[in-house]
């Protein structure tokens, strides 16, 4: 699999690309994702700050509130990506507050690194058809311990 991705850091957030690929990687490298072995994957991936990922959960989800990350999918679950004849597929756009991540870090006492790779990993998890479920819990809980 080969995997490539579009990085927008608007916010200065210090998230380095190398990290960034190494949390898409570990997430992709599941065996629930065997079916991407032969694809060329592509991701967007911006770092915003909070006032924008505000607007833009207001316009997508109705919540005019900030938030950790959001994901806008190019299918709407896995039997959309596994039916894609293409070799090449963009999965979608995943957008994180990463001040918003490092505030939560600090009040619950957690090590931004995991946090900041359990939430990568997490919007990635929607890019690929997952809806909120233990089974997604425990991909995105086993990607952090790997930071």
């Amino acid at each position: 699999m080969k995997i490539d991705f579009d990085f927008n850091d608007r916010e200065k957030s210090g998230i380095k690309k190398k990290f960034l690929f190494q949390v898409i990687q570990k997430t992709l490298s599941n065996e629930e994702f065997g079916y991407l072995k032969n694809k060329n994957i592509s991701i967007s991936f911006a770092s915003v700050d909070g006032k924008e990922i505000a607007r833009i959960n207001k316009i997508y989800r109705k919540k005019n509130v900030e938030t950790d990350v959001l994901s806008f999918s190019e299918y709407k679950n896995q039997k959309g990506i596994i039916g894609a004849g293409d070799k090449n597929i963009y999965l979608g756009e995943i957008i994180v507050c990463y001040n918003y991540i490092k505030k939560y870090t600090k009040k619950e006492k957690k090590n931004m690194k995991r946090q900041l790779a359990e939430i990568i990993s997490h919007g990635l998890l929607h890019l690929l058809g997952f809806k909120h479920s233990k089974k997604m819990f425990a991909i995105q809980k086993e990607v952090s311990f790997s930071f």
